[in-house]
């Protein structure tokens, strides 16, 4: 599986790494482009008309490169998964000495991965934009010991540290629902009773399941609330947490039905 997760990771980094390193590089060069208009907004003077389009563009590139980011990570999870799978080199893949759990898996954990990595760049992205602009104005940055200074006053007991755990197991159990959800929906119409249209078909199923879906938690939004009402924040988590990995379990079966039973690859 750990070969599977390493195929993945290279494979999918193609797609990932050129947009990434734009990306940095835009946001470190944006303040060094644009120093003095900085230093013209930090002294209170007006800008020249160029100089604040310039300055509204320089935005511009790094909000739709930002965008640009979240997009491909979404569209890559669905594009990889499906081409992996179902299209000629789903030949290849659905023959693998590995196990059909241990091709879900690798692609969840990947998938996974990566979208941890898109968010690490955004934040470093925008922290070292951050970091330039002040160091351009010469504004005094923290020291190494001003953080330590910062984390010694810090108080944290227990309950702290299981609320941290639990509010981390929610947020990857979240993205494991919504990644299994649109493996789900593409695995789906890869049966013989769907023979042709079956992007459209996917598509439609997204957004039909999503609605009944909302519906359904609607529907048990009352209940949900009365039992709520009693539980502490640890334990209500705690709650979301649970129904999230059955819900996780529900797609996964799913999956993994069809994979082993119902496939019809092109």
């Amino acid at each position: 599986m750990l070969k599977l997760l390493k195929y993945e990771l290279i494979h999918e980094w193609r797609s990932y790494g050129i947009i990434y390193l734009v990306f940095i590089a835009a946001c470190a060069l944006s303040p060094i482009l644009f120093k003095d208009q900085i230093l013209m907004n930090q002294a209170m003077v007006h800008t020249s008309s160029t100089m604040n389009m310039l300055g509204v563009i320089s935005i511009l590139i790094i909000t739709i490169m930002t965008m640009a980011i979240i997009i491909s990570t979404a569209i890559n999870i669905a594009l990889n998964y499906r081409n992996s799978m179902f299209k000629r080199p789903g030949y290849l893949t659905l023959t693998l000495p590995v196990t059909t759990h241990q091709l879900i898996l690798s692609k969840v954990l990947a998938d996974i991965l990566w979208i941890l990595i898109a968010g690490f760049v955004l934040m470093l992205g925008y922290t070292l934009m951050v970091l330039v602009a002040g160091i351009l104005v010469g504004m005094n940055l923290p020291s190494w010991s001003d953080w330590m200074q910062l984390f010694s006053q810090m108080h944290i007991d227990l309950s702290d540290l299981v609320r941290v755990f639990l509010s981390l197991a929610l947020i990857f159990s979240g993205m494991a629902e919504i990644i299994l959800y649109v493996y789900m929906v593409i695995t789906l119409p890869q049966t013989k009773f769907t023979p042709r249209h079956k992007t459209a078909i996917s598509v439609t199923l997204f957004f039909a399941i999503s609605i009944a879906m909302g519906m359904i938690r609607d529907s048990f939004s009352g209940p949900m609330n009365r039992l709520f009402h009693g539980l502490s924040a640890n334990g209500i988590i705690a709650v979301e947490i649970l129904i999230t990995l059955a819900v996780c379990a529900l797609f996964y079966g799913v999956i993994y039905f069809i994979l082993e039973k119902k496939l019809e690859v092109e």
